[in-house]
């Protein structure tokens, strides 16, 4: 079976890829998505002949005169490495030359150039260089492996990052800062998927910086958690670079995958102007059944228990539901007028749209149901796409003085969200819905079909949002003991969320208004069920500065802090007859507006213990802002036993929560040893996070809120070592344990728990290297990240009408990869992930949609992948 014909769904081998036959008749290949991807991977399939030509010169260079042929000679050394990884005493002496200490990364963490090692703070960087060896295409993968990160995700560009625990469930702004180059990017306020970042491919970047404990002096508000930072490979004058990546596999129960990605750098004017351009194109095959049952099997024991779902008639199914395809481009101009001035205009757009979540149904997790288990079942054939487009403007101007450096960023983007969600089942339990009739049948005998079923029910979530922000640094030069940096920094952040709920078999329903106290229950008259727009906007307005100076060669003190003025504003209206107030009166709240002054210090004690030690003590401080709520009733069939459950003795809902804060304490240290053949890098932390912003659900409606405090503490190691002999490993590790006292209005159990946070996570990397030749080089990679078990959003009966966390399984995943590098020519690498085919248990997928009590969609990872990666580089 090669590429020829579409891949069989449920197998793959790997080794029967045929490139160039796949080229010509696959028919995945014909569509005009994959022109790109067969252009490419042409170019290098070139390359390749071109370099299998050079090795042959080199073999018959290297035979014995008057000996027979050795063109084959390199292959089967090739061949003889894949299979028997130790090293003939001559291929060791042929490294001899490797890497011989731990290579150290320059960062900006703290806004001027310094590398891990020298930083005073707790922070992750990979290079470039190291994302590609690794295979490591995606924010969300990386955020997998490094210590001291979780993450939600329900899919590319569905990520919301969370670093020691403070997770970013409540309120209207993120824990963690996203920063592409100096572009800080705020997730969606509203949305229900979370404060979801952008996931692009991480291709021709310069490296990711992950910043542990509050970064609020240098990078803001949202950054009380950590910060992460794409950086990218800026345009180079002084010569021309392109490459090119062809990626193509196939995934268990899924079919065909490619990726391609390309980099062309030019010189326009040389030493002064130059162009870069990279462009990325990936399709990921899905690997979930969207599986339509007709009939459809009813809930039972009061909406507790699903119907046999597994067993019922198919009436359609679709595989690979949750399909994936994405496309982006990015291009940098870099201007040097003068040796010190450089102006840099940027442009990034990414579209991406996915065919489904990467969910299944939980009751359907075994390997006896359609689609091996990885299935989402359906009343009605309704599909439930995902869209994202974002474009982004940026320009930098750097100035180098004789005494400082200056720095003006400017950026400006837009982005559009859209989620389709369907809960047609959910809305005839019995538990959840509020049909007008019981346990999913009628007097008319209707369950979910016919005039007087149910029916379908559906709605589109719409979030458009943007952002300009300006900032202006200047950063001191010179070796001297004191060294600052200080800046000036304004945003503004708008959007305007929306939903939209259909059920076209209304007078199925009861209009909740009619449940509040003097109505008469009566059944809804439009087929809006829930209608929802609620404008948001934050502007920020912030003057930050840090100093650090040297007591002695050994001994540095430094001292930050921002001061922060937020300027909120917030509306809800929503119709509909599944409104708080039903059809008939809208649930509006009027202007919300809210100003907030923070005052966020920083102090870092550092002592170097010679060149290869030091230590440091840091006591920081991060604060968000607070926000809006929706309006709800407080009485009636519906709410009165929800507003009762909540505690409060105002006699309404609270309007607004205000703003959270958090202070943290850290000791850290930095070591070299073994003549830096052997790197150790480790911190321990504790956090006092006062009035934390939660977000409850009161008859399943999200309401955020205020608690008393919670307690965080943990730490996390990073180790690398050069073993020799072509090896080397890297470990890292996070231990975090979280208390939180939700105070008397918190009801979702168990009480004390925040979701999301995994108390273990760790990654082993084993890297291995031995030169054939003077041209080929082979390399092979294994890494295994590993996931503690942690607590996930669901609504299972009886607890439907206000949620409970529930478990999520640990979990662990190993990827493997075996490659030849030709000089810095090409590059082609056998690859397979999630070797062991694990269907971990990423989330519990929550929707806007009504949640189902008789089971959870459980947001899982892309199944066992197998393929070749092909880079080439000139």
């Amino acid at each position: 079976m090669g590429l020829g014909r579409p891949l069989k769904r449920g197998r793959i081998n790997i080794l029967e890829i045929q490139l160039m036959r796949g080229l010509r008749r696959d028919p995945w290949l014909r569509r005009a998505p994959t022109s790109a991807s067969a252009s490419l991977t042409a170019a290098c399939a070139v390359a390749l002949i071109m370099a299998a030509g050079v090795a042959r010169s080199e073999d018959a260079a290297s035979a014995t005169p008057g000996g027979p042929p050795q063109s084959s000679a390199t292959v089967k050394k090739v061949l003889l490495s894949s299979t028997a990884m130790p090293a003939a005493p001559e291929a060791h002496a042929q490294f001899a030359g490797g890497p011989s200490t731990v290579a150290e990364i320059v960062v900006t963490a703290e806004r001027r150039a310094s590398t891990v090692q020298t930083t005073a703070a707790s922070l992750s960087a990979v290079t470039g260089v190291d994302l590609q060896s690794r295979g490591i295409t995606s924010m969300a993968t990386l955020a997998q492996g490094t210590p001291g990160v979780s993450l939600k995700s329900e899919g590319p560009s569905q990520t919301e990052i969370e670093m020691r625990g403070m997770t970013s469930s409540g309120g209207n702004s993120a824990t963690v800062g996203f920063y592409l180059d100096d572009v800080p990017l705020t997730g969606p306020a509203n949305a229900q998927n979370g404060h979801v970042v952008i996931d692009p491919d991480l291709y021709d970047l310069s490296r990711v910086e992950i910043l542990r404990g509050p970064q609020g002096t240098l990078f803001g508000s949202g950054s009380m958690g950590g910060t992460v930072r794409l950086i990218t490979n800026q345009p180079d004058p002084t010569g021309y670079h392109a490459s090119a990546e062809s990626v193509l596999s196939g995934t268990d129960g899924g079919s065909f995958n490619h990726t391609d990605n390309f980099m062309v750098n030019t010189p326009l004017v040389e030493d002064k102007l130059a162009l870069r351009i990279v462009g990325s194109e990936n399709y990921t095959s899905g690997w979930i059944d969207r599986i339509v049952s007709n009939p459809f099997p009813l809930v039972s024991d009061n909406g507790s228990v699903r119907g046999d779902v597994q067993d019922a008639p198919i009436e359609a199914q679709y595989p690979g539901s949750n399909a994936y395809q994405l496309y982006g481009v990015r291009a940098s101009l870099l201007w040097r007028p003068t040796p010190n001035l450089s102006i840099t205009p940027s442009f990034f757009y990414e579209t991406s749209k996915q065919q489904g979540p990467s969910a299944y149904d939980s009751v359907s997790a075994t390997d006896s149901a359609p689609g091996g288990g990885m299935a989402h079942y359906e009343v009605f054939d309704i599909a439930e796409p995902l869209t994202d487009e974002i474009k982004i403007y940026s320009l930098n101007v750097n100035y180098a003085a004789p005494w400082a450096d200056f720095t003006s960023s400017t950026a400006y983007w837009s982005r559009v969200s859209t989620q389709t969600e369907e809960a047609s089942e959910a809305f005839n339990n019995p538990d959840t819905g509020v049909t007008n009739f019981a346990n999913g049948v009628n007097s008319s005998g209707e369950g979910y079909y016919g005039p007087n079923g149910s029916g379908p029910e559906y709605g589109t979530e719409t979030d458009p949002s943007n952002q300009f922000s300006e900032e202006l640094r200047l950063a001191s030069k010179g070796s001297g003991k004191l060294s600052w940096v200080a800046g000036l920094y304004y945003s503004h952040f708008q959007s305007t969320w929306t939903f939209n709920g259909t059920t076209p078999n209304f007078s199925a329903y009861t209009d909740l208004g009619s449940l509040l106290p003097g109505n008469t229950p009566s059944p809804a008259t439009t087929p809006n069920w829930f209608d929802a727009n609620e404008p948001t906007s934050l502007s920020n307005y912030a003057a930050y500065g840090n100093a650090t100076y040297a007591l002695t060669d050994a001994f540095k003190v430094a001292v930050g802090a921002r001061v922060n003025l937020s300027d909120y504003r917030f509306s809800s209206c929503i119709t509909g007859w599944g409104s708080a107030l039903g059809e008939a009166t809208p649930s509006c709240t009027g202007l919300i507006g809210l100003s907030n002054t923070s005052f966020n210090p920083k102090f870092t004690l550092s002592y170097t213990f010679g060149r290869d030690l030091m230590a440091y003590a840091t006591v920081a401080s991060g604060f968000r802002p607070g926000g809006g709520n929706a309006l709800y009733p407080t009485t009636g069939l519906v709410w009165g036993a929800a507003f009762a459950k909540m505690n409060y003795t105002s006699g309404k809902f609270p309007s607004t929560y205000a703003p959270d804060s958090v202070w943290s304490y850290e000791i850290g240290e930095k070591a070299r040893l073994l003549d830096r053949r052997l790197t150790i890098n480790a911190s321990i932390y504790y956090e006092d996070w006062s009035h934390i912003q939660l977000e409850a659900y009161p008859d399943d409606w999200a309401l955020n809120i205020n608690g008393n405090h919670a307690t965080v503490y943990g730490g996390e190691v990073e180790i690398r070592a050069i073993l020799g002999a072509g090896f080397d490993l890297q470990l890292s590790g996070g231990y975090v344990h979280e208390s939180l006292d939700g105070g008397p209005h918190w009801d979702i159990p168990p009480l004390n728990t925040l979701p999301d946070v995994a108390p273990e996570s760790g990654t082993a990397v084993l890297n291995y290297s031995r030169p054939l030749n003077d041209s080929f080089t082979f390399t092979a990679h294994v890494e295994n990240t590993y996931t503690g078990q942690r607590y996930s959003l669901a609504f299972p009966y009886p607890n439907n009408a206000y949620g409970q966390y529930v478990t999520m399984a640990a979990y662990d995943l190993t990827n493997v990869r075996v490659g030849v590098k030709f000089r810095d020519v090409w590059t082609a690498t056998l690859f397979v992930d999630n070797v062991f085919n694990k269907h971990a248990q990423l989330e519990s997928l929550y929707t806007e949609n009504l949640a189902s009590a008789a089971f959870n969609a459980i947001v899982t990872n892309q199944l066992l992948t197998a393929g070749i990666d092909i880079t080439c580089r000139y």
